[in-house]
């Protein structure tokens, strides 16, 4: 059902949707692995060459971004406001495996965002899209490092595919399980956008967790996704072990510095506040296990 307006009254009348149509598939990538054996294996020199690019700036409802229910948020005297933030990407250069990019920018086509023809007019409007400023595209970055190999998702929210058209259709992307999937009312009026957004994308390549939640992507020890699930359901964080020591890409596990700093799960963006205490708590847990690890909120800088 390739007509927006058609698509949008199925949903409402038959209930929630799918945040996307596009098709997913079991991703071949990777081997189910444990925590243990990641902190073991970032004894080792790290080969990964890691950049991270502030791809724009953006403002958004901080209480969408913190949850300001949380005691340390009250006692601290957080109110909602309007927040400042980036949409960040990284590249990870490897040295055999190629290179990708994990969270996908924003492509040519936001530099323009009032004549986006990719998202609709309801999405600007609600999402504040007039805010938003971008400082290097998706398509500059293939140049810059010779073609990308594929992305690496943390989760499905629009501002985290926002560049994938800037790609083409050869290039794989990964997903965590149960994003594209995932029924929610409010997707009636974003499937139109986040389709479009994704219209290069053949499949999304859906990681294959087990229990332990943890993936070897390239089955060296290099690189690793832990699944961290609370703000989408197949959220999912990226550890490099690279030239200039590890680097924790957490998504939107915590979206601010403040809320990294102070154990405070995201606020109403997220689809299941409980299960983002949990996945905080283990990627907190992760760094105390080994200080040495950087570590890169969704939209802050610490």
């Amino acid at each position: 059902m390739k007509n927006p307006l058609l698509l949008l009254l199925f949903c409402l009348c038959v209930g929630a949707c799918s945040a996307t149509s596009t098709q997913t598939q079991n991703a071949s990538l990777g081997q189910p692995s444990t925590m243990v054996k990641l902190l073991e294996s970032l004894q080792q020199p790290g080969v990964i060459e890691f950049k991270k690019y502030a791809a724009a700036d953006w403002a958004v409802d901080l209480s969408g971004l913190l949850n300001l229910e949380h005691p340390k948020a009250q006692a601290a005297g957080i109110k909602d406001r309007l927040e400042q933030i980036q949409i960040f990407t990284y590249s990870l250069a490897h040295p055999t495996q190629g290179t990708y990019l994990v969270d996908s920018g924003l492509s040519q086509s936001f530099t323009d965002t009032a004549n986006n023809s990719d998202v609709s007019t309801l999405v600007k409007m609600a999402m504040g899209m007039d805010l938003l400023k971008v400082h290097i595209t998706t398509k500059s970055l293939n140049d810059q490092l010779d073609g990308i190999d594929g992305v690496f998702l943390t989760h499905i929210h629009m501002d985290h595919i926002m560049g994938l058209t800037d790609l083409g259709t050869d290039v794989p992307v990964y997903i965590g399980p149960g994003d594209a999937e995932a029924k929610d009312p409010m997707n009636a009026f974003t499937i139109g956008t986040t389709d479009r957004l994704m219209a290069n994308v053949t499949a999304l390549l859906e990681w294959q967790y087990t229990e332990t939640g943890v993936i070897d992507v390239f089955g060296d020890g290099s690189l690793w996704a832990i699944h961290s699930p609370g703000h989408t359901l197949g959220a999912t964080a990226y550890l490099a072990n690279t030239t200039s020591g590890p680097q924790l890409m957490l998504g939107d596990a915590t979206h601010t510095k403040w809320g990294w700093e102070n154990g405070v799960e995201p606020g109403t963006f997220s689809v299941d506040v409980a299960a983002s205490v949990v996945s905080l708590a283990r990627l907190k847990g992760l760094v105390l296990e080994d200080t040495r690890i950087s570590v890169h909120p969704g939209h802050q800088a610490l």
